[in-house]
């Protein structure tokens, strides 16, 4: 079973393999790519590239309106990762709830200093660190962190979790984009910014050789933030406009 997006709501084909209690892999090809994986029609387990979990499968659109599906009879192992309609309307509101979280704290690679515990040292935290440092889902922590900053109890800072990436690109694009050629392997992201590199266009271009098939351990949850990132962005340029 395979189509377009655009002919075939998503959650209908998910309503459909629920329904006839299928095992198997839907695979999701839009802005943000990502895997479902059923047994007997129940979820067992997803993601976003190598980013995966229940964490993972909120922060995917559950409804995107471009792009490809594809669902793949296989074999697949797992538990269910709860009641399916349980899970679907838990799904459903973190979908949601995201745009309006990331209107507000950019992304959760974003680090923000101030008087929230595990925000308030010299350097602050990532949404994302504070999240693995607290062993507290990703989205429970990000509510906090939007709530704090209406609140005007921490600051956002102009870093971000991706900054401490360190890659050395292979290929013709190596040697003719700028900053690719800047990139050894040594230095970090955030030291090629602080060298003089805008921000927003390293993050353009890591999202788009991630969209071309880079891929590095934490692919995943990289390529998520950073489509937050330049949709936020997008969107306040058209409010001010």
């Amino acid at each position: 079973m395979q189509g377009l997006l655009s002919d075939l709501p998503l959650i209908g084909v998910m309503e459909l393999i629920n329904g006839t209690r299928q095992t198997g892999v839907l695979e999701v090809k839009s802005e943000v790519p990502y895997t479902v994986a059923y047994v007997q029609g129940e979820v067992v387990a997803g993601g976003i590239l190598d980013w995966m979990g229940v964490d993972a499968i909120h922060a995917s659109p559950m409804l995107p309106d471009s792009g490809t599906f594809a669902f793949e009879l296989k074999p697949v192992t797992g538990k269910a990762l709860g009641p399916y309609d349980h899970f679907m309307t838990d799904w459903a509101r973190a979908s949601d709830e995201w745009t309006q979280i990331c209107a507000v704290i950019g992304s959760p690679s974003r680090v923000f200093q101030g008087n929230l515990s595990l925000f308030n040292d010299m350097q602050g935290r990532s949404v994302r660190a504070a999240a693995r440092q607290a062993d507290l889902p990703l989205f429970q922590v990000a509510q906090q962190v939007a709530e704090a900053v209406k609140e005007g109890k921490v600051d956002a800072t102009n870093r971000y979790a991706w900054f401490g990436l360190r890659l050395r690109p292979g290929g013709n694009r190596a040697a003719i984009h700028p900053i690719a050629r800047a990139l050894d392997g040594e230095v970090n992201l955030g030291q090629l910014i602080e060298q003089g590199f805008n921000l927003n266009e390293v993050r353009e271009y890591l999202l788009g050789e991630l969209r071309l098939g880079l891929r590095f351990p934490g692919s995943g949850w990289v390529m998520r933030d950073l489509i937050w990132e330049q949709n936020q962005r997008r969107m306040q340029g058209e409010t001010s406009a």
